[in-house]
């Protein structure tokens, strides 16, 4: 059987063949424009695959990266704050040492005493130092300053509830907290129900931590709730919510008013490092059983300003004790630096390799492209020349 080749037939063939060129020559260009071999799924989808998963771990690598820049940034501000107070209280020792003399009369250590406050008010300044919005020693409280200008006794804030707490009713807070350290608490509601009949827990550390100083679930006793420490909470009348959390700030006698809890910053998967350094670890009487700074500086103020020779001599220990304390943790501080750039270190390492890898899939090899764009161009030509041959057939043609 034979089979006649219109010339229907013949440009419906060229313009396919076209239209293949055309699609691989834009390929090609598009690839040469950009310099990679992989720009959509359809043109590796195993290699498309792997290039989505290493650009979501160069991501996350961004991410502890910044993690470990701000962690460090905010250790090297602690660490010029704290050697700003060992160099005030090195000036404070000299001045003790130099009134402890006994040829010292009341009057030269009435203007020591004028002199003495505005180093304390520098340290309280550096003590109360922001890296950003953020208090530096506040523990985790870092919207508020640390530290008072005066000695406060203990105290309690009033109780707050969640906002999405489902409790309508109010609370209040009682008692004389008899705790050694500024702690967070955080009562929350295990099973709900009315006044008497709803359990609860409590979490001394602002909730990292459950049962703290009660058993770890107990009921409400009529309108009262025992949270430990001399702190009690009263509740109006009101149906609780499995869930409702309340919160109450405690503080023990002193200067202090942030808390003892870490900060810690993602810089690896699974790995965190505590990046700041609490006012009550450095500067209060809590750590250590050592005198605070602030009550060491005001109890030397008194002392000058009532000529009390022994008085000023026994500041000399504690100060003493102090500045080795702040030494320590600025050479903490140099620690953790240092164990932030090792993993800083890590990350650039790994960055290179996953950006290796994903070269090695996605950057395309220009010369043989080169290649293939010149064939293709060719082979473009040939096709635009025998469509041009073909549409200049006519029946005079045939009849020649």
């Amino acid at each position: 059987m034979i089979t006649r080749v219109t010339d229907q037939m013949k440009f419906d063939l060229l313009n396919n063949s076209m239209a293949t060129i055309q699609s691989k020559y834009n390929d090609l260009m598009e690839k040469l424009s950009v310099q990679k071999e992989v720009n959509k799924p359809s043109d590796d989808p195993g290699g498309m695959g792997k290039i989505l998963d290493y650009r979501s771990a160069k991501a996350q690598i961004s991410h502890y990266q910044k993690n470990v820049d701000s962690s460090k940034a905010w250790l090297s501000a602690t660490e010029s704050n704290l050697s700003s107070v060992n160099d005030i209280i090195t000036q404070v020792k000299e001045m003790v040492i130099a009134q402890s003399s006994a040829t010292t009369s009341p009057t030269t250590r009435k203007i020591a005493a004028d002199a003495l406050q505005p180093l304390i008010d520098q340290v309280r300044s550096l003590a109360n130092g922001m890296f950003g919005n953020r208090y530096l020693f506040s523990g985790s409280r870092t919207e508020i300053a640390p530290f008072s200008a005066e000695f406060e006794a203990a105290r309690i804030d009033t109780p707050v509830a969640a906002t999405e707490n489902g409790y309508a009713g109010t609370v209040s807070g009682a008692g004389t907290y008899t705790g050694a350290t500024n702690k967070t608490y955080v009562v929350k509601i295990v099973a709900g129900g009315a006044l008497g009949a709803a359990t609860y827990q409590v979490s001394a550390d602002g909730g990292k931590t459950w049962g703290v100083g009660v058993p770890p679930t107990v009921p409400l006793g009529g309108t009262i709730a025992d949270i430990g420490d001399g702190i009690s909470l009263t509740f109006t009348a009101g149906t609780f919510v499995a869930n409702d959390i309340f919160y109450v700030h405690a503080y023990a006698p002193g200067y202090y008013n942030g808390d003892g809890e870490d900060l810690a910053s993602e810089v690896g998967k699974d790995l965190s490092i505590n990046y700041n350094i609490t006012g009550e670890t450095v500067f209060t009487d809590h750590v250590d059983d050592q005198v605070g700074i602030f009550e060491t500086l005001d109890a030397l103020k008194t002392a000058l300003s009532t000529n009390d020779a022994a008085g000023i001599v026994d500041t000399l220990t504690p100060l003493n004790e102090v500045q080795n304390q702040i030494n320590r943790y600025v050479g903490r501080c140099g620690t953790r630096t240092n164990s932030l750039d090792t993993s800083s270190s890590t990350l650039v390492e790994m960055d290179v390799r996953i950006t290796g890898l994903t070269s090695n899939i996605e950057d395309a090899d220009v010369a043989k492209l080169v290649t293939e764009f010149q064939m293709k161009q060719v082979a473009l030509q040939a096709s635009y020349k025998m469509a041009g041959e073909l549409t200049t057939n006519t029946i005079l043609n045939f009849l020649r």
